[in-house]
């Protein structure tokens, strides 16, 4: 029912669509494009107002497909991250909102709960294990992580936070030569516990370095702000089940997905109207 419900709206609310629409006739709804369907399933669940739409612009599609698709459909709005945009500077339209000081909707809903919450996680692990098939070991494997991210906090909390500045600074750099994978090859869970690991090891290259390092020092004070970013929450996770699970590269694909849906959902749980409406109120279509 989901699925049906979901290509429902995305066809109603397609860019084309809506444009030819307006032109014969003033839309019941008001469109709100949202980046991802983690950002749609939040506001359907906070925001009961029939007269608001949420679409997710769609897949492969981002911030940039939001903004550019708003300034083209007339009376639509757009909701996005605001990720390394700091000021604001790519909302072009006052019917364009982000989640201004925090990098993700993930963040600006956390926002008080600090870096990572360890509650959290374990909840994600603990359901990820038990949507697994049965293994005799599972509870002990179970144990074993909660453990590690029970006493191993701090170094969590680094490599998410580390990995975050570095995902924004990708973006920062944009399509450039530069972004180009590292020959580092991926992290492993070494470089979560590890003081010596090194968090950002498939993002950065040797040449990126400085400039990396300028980025952090210019943008303290707004990355200190900006909270993290979910995706490296789910990494960490992920690379805790990769060192502890044998039965990891059979099932990986499952546990990515379990982990990034766990996720998501604890964010739409811990959620509120109040927040929801925030965006709504930014974007003026309703009273503070």
């Amino acid at each position: 029912m989901e699925s049906v419900s979901t290509h429902l709206v995305d066809a109603v609310a397609d860019p084309e669509r809506r444009i030819a629409e307006t032109a014969i006739r003033q839309p019941k709804d008001t469109i709100i494009y949202v980046e991802g369907e983690l950002d749609r399933k939040f506001f359907i669940k906070h925001i009961s107002d029939p007269k608001f739409t949420f679409t997710n612009i769609g897949r492969k599609k981002g911030k940039t497909d939001v903004i550019s698709t708003v300034s083209e459909v007339k009376d639509s709005y757009g909701i996005v991250d605001m990720d390394y945009d700091f000021n604001s500077t790519m909302l072009t339209s006052p019917r364009l909102a982000d989640t201004s000081q925090q990098c993700c909707l993930y963040s600006y809903v956390t926002e008080n709960r600090g870096i990572v919450d360890t509650e959290w996680a374990i909840k994600v692990v603990r359901n990820v294990c038990n949507s697994l098939p049965y293994d005799p070991m599972i509870n002990d494997i179970r144990n074993q992580m909660i453990d590690r991210l029970k006493f191993g906090g701090t170094q969590i909390e680094n490599f998410v936070e580390e990995r975050t500045k570095a995902i924004l600074y990708r973006g920062h750099l944009g399509n450039t030569s530069e972004t180009r994978a590292p020959a580092e090859g991926e992290c492993t869970w070494r470089d979560v516990e590890n003081s010596n690991g090194n968090p950002v090891r498939d993002l950065i290259t040797n040449s990126m370095s400085h400039e990396y390092e300028v980025f952090k020092k210019k943008f303290s004070k707004k990355l200190s702000a900006a909270g993290v970013n979910d995706h490296a929450i789910t990494e960490a996770i992920m690379l805790l089940f990769k060192e502890l699970y044998p039965g990891y590269q059979v099932h990986e694909s499952k546990i990515q997905n379990q982990i990034h849906w766990n996720l998501n959902q604890l964010v739409i749980d811990k959620g509120n109207s109040d927040i929801a409406n925030s965006f709504l109120s930014k974007l003026g279509l309703i009273d503070d």
